[in-house]
């Protein structure tokens, strides 16, 4: 498991340091220019390892790999990672395999020893205020129905798992919004709602099972609907949520819209565009990928895809200072992934090898 990476006295001392080389008084302790960039989630093989991060340089077009490596003294993640969410000053990874939650600063170095108590097999998070909240599968999960998932409130002050909330249904992605957090489950064709004031948990039927969320400008909500094998069904595409009245408002039928786990909805930064990814099986097992885009203010599917003919796609994510789309894609969980960088009108603008199995990527300015 990974515990104190980093001797944390060293840290502070590095971070005095950086402090004392200016003669001025520094208002920003962590310079946007040293860690401004992409940095690609790989996630490795399940249980065997291999999980880094990579940094991409978008202005100068460099990739760094195994670049929380070179930031924590050669020392590799001891855990697959499902999922990174910047927060305020830190960074926080959903480690599974084994299970725990680890916090590094903007420098991807890691500031407090990982924590794994009240955490199994945790998917994904989100936070308000003072708290993080985890999706957890739980113990020994039945792999139908989940019957002992819940969500984790983590207390970030204290570095600790404050309580559990039960929730059914197998919670993948979450989203907070007017005061009540949103739970996609993957195993149960509802959207778990919990109000952050008094916990409780109440539900909205949905036509599919759920995976993940984009939040627009006014605090609303869509959602993957996605046909799984466990669950199939023909009304796949995305959802609209109106967070005041907790209603599923409108669908959006789509087919194929990829039901694996990772980023695989995005929206671009005045959120006009949502990009989801769609993917099938061919004859030969070979999973072949495209990107679709819904037009917010027309409610539509454009004709076609945006980005197609992708094999093997994993994730993508949107750089908001550009809105070029980044699209990630693995061969196999080992060797080298691949990002594709291409403009909104689909054309491939660059390509870079990354980790193993790259999931999603997140950014900071």
């Amino acid at each position: 498991m990974m515990k104190n990476l980093l001797n944390f006295g060293l840290v502070l001392f590095a971070f005095l340091a950086l402090i004392s080389c200016n003669n001025n008084e520094i208002d920003d302790p962590f310079p946007s220019e040293l860690v401004e960039g992409c940095y690609i989630v790989n996630y490795g093989s399940f249980g065997k390892g291999g999980a880094s991060i990579s940094k991409y340089d978008y202005h100068n077009d460099v990739v760094t790999n195994f670049y929380n490596e070179a930031q924590n003294g050669g020392n590799e993640l001891l855990s697959n990672i499902q999922y990174a969410y910047p927060y305020n000053d830190s960074v926080y990874l959903i480690g599974n395999s084994s299970d725990q939650l680890i916090t590094l600063n903007p420098f991807l170095q890691q500031t407090k020893n990982g924590v794994s108590e009240q955490l199994a097999n945790p998917r994904f998070c989100v936070a308000s205020g003072d708290y993080l909240y985890i999706s957890c599968l739980g113990a020994n999960p039945d792999w139908s129905k989940f019957p002992g998932s819940y969500i984790a409130k983590f207390n970030i002050k204290g570095n600790k798992v404050e309580k559990t909330i039960s929730l059914p249904g197998g919670p993948e992605g979450m989203e907070v919004a007017n005061g009540k957090l949103f739970v996609a489950l993957n195993y149960k064709d509802s959207i778990g709602v919990i109000d952050l004031k008094s916990e409780v948990v109440s539900y909205i039927s949905t036509p599919a099972v759920t995976s993940y969320f984009v939040k627009d400008k006014s605090e609303n909500l869509y959602v993957t609907l996605v046909s799984t094998y466990n669950n199939f069904s023909t009304e796949s595409g995305i959802g609209y949520i109106n967070t005041k009245t907790t209603k599923l408002e409108s669908t959006y039928k789509l087919e194929n819209v990829s039901s694996s786990y990772g980023s695989v909805i995005q929206a671009n930064d005045d959120f006009s565009k949502i990009y989801l990814i769609t993917s099938a099986y061919d004859a030969n097992w070979n999973l072949t990928g495209a990107v679709a885009e819904f037009n917010v203010a027309s409610k539509t599917f454009g004709a076609g895809s945006v980005i197609s003919g992708v094999s093997g796609i994993s994730g993508i994510s949107v750089n908001q200072n550009d809105d070029n789309i980044y699209v990630f894609s693995a061969s196999g969980v080992t060797g080298a992934g691949k990002m594709d960088i291409y403009s909104t009108s689909g054309n491939l603008l660059k390509s870079h090898a990354v980790g193993a199995f790259p999931i999603g990527a997140f950014f900071l300015q």
